[in-house]
């Protein structure tokens, strides 16, 4: 029974010595440290080329943008000289035709003026003629008095006549009016410019 004591205390106290020593092991062992990694991660080749790109359509978007502002300044400066020469082709048509109208209302008034009273004498002297008629042939009844009344009527009409188409012909030529000019055809509009196609964004690696 003794023994059987001893053997316990025994086995008690390596059991402690043992705990004591791995206690301190783990007291004096220092921790495991972590140092940062100080490698600079390298740029793949696809992403170079992306970089590389990716300027390459920034220049050319830009270039295009400059294209496209040219194009809409050099139209829009196209057609405001397309419609103001038009305005002016039309002014001068219409300006034209306005002054060879007035022209000729002048000259064909100038004419009437010299014109009526010629007609105003022929008018009287047909008038004589045929009052002297009236006069001569009222209750006559005899073929030669009549007859005679007609060849005297009618050298007056012809004398009237003769006189009237002399003093109109020493006018001169009545004036023409103005045969009317077609209109100015319209000339074809300017054609707005094409603009280049647009550049296209590089695919950024890795999406697809």
């Amino acid at each position: 029974m003794k023994s059987k004591k001893v053997i316990a205390v025994a086995l008690l106290t390596s059991g402690l010595l043992a705990g004591s020593t791995t206690l301190a092991f783990a007291d004096t062992t220092p921790a495991p440290t972590t140092s940062p990694s100080t490698t600079t991660p390298s740029t793949s080749p696809d992403q170079t080329a992306y970089q590389t790109a990716l300027a390459a359509y920034k220049i050319a978007l830009t270039q295009y943008r400059v294209t496209v502002v040219n194009n809409d300044i050099s139209y829009r400066a196209a057609m405001q000289k397309y419609w103001s020469d038009w305005n002016t082709t039309m002014k001068n048509y219409w300006s034209d035709r306005a002054a060879a109208i007035a022209t000729f209302q002048a000259a064909h008034t100038a004419y009437l003026a010299q014109l009526t009273p010629l007609q105003a004498t022929h008018k009287a002297a047909l008038d004589a003629a045929d009052n002297a008629f009236l006069a001569a042939t009222v209750g006559v009844t005899s073929n030669d008095a009549l007859n005679a009344a007609i060849s005297d009527w009618n050298k007056a009409i012809r004398a009237a006549d003769t006189t009237y188409k002399t003093a109109v012909a020493a006018l001169g030529a009545e004036p023409v009016r103005p045969v009317e000019a077609p209109l100015p055809q319209k000339p074809a509009a300017p054609v707005k410019p094409v603009n280049p196609p647009k550049p296209q964004a590089p695919v950024k690696p890795g999406k697809h």
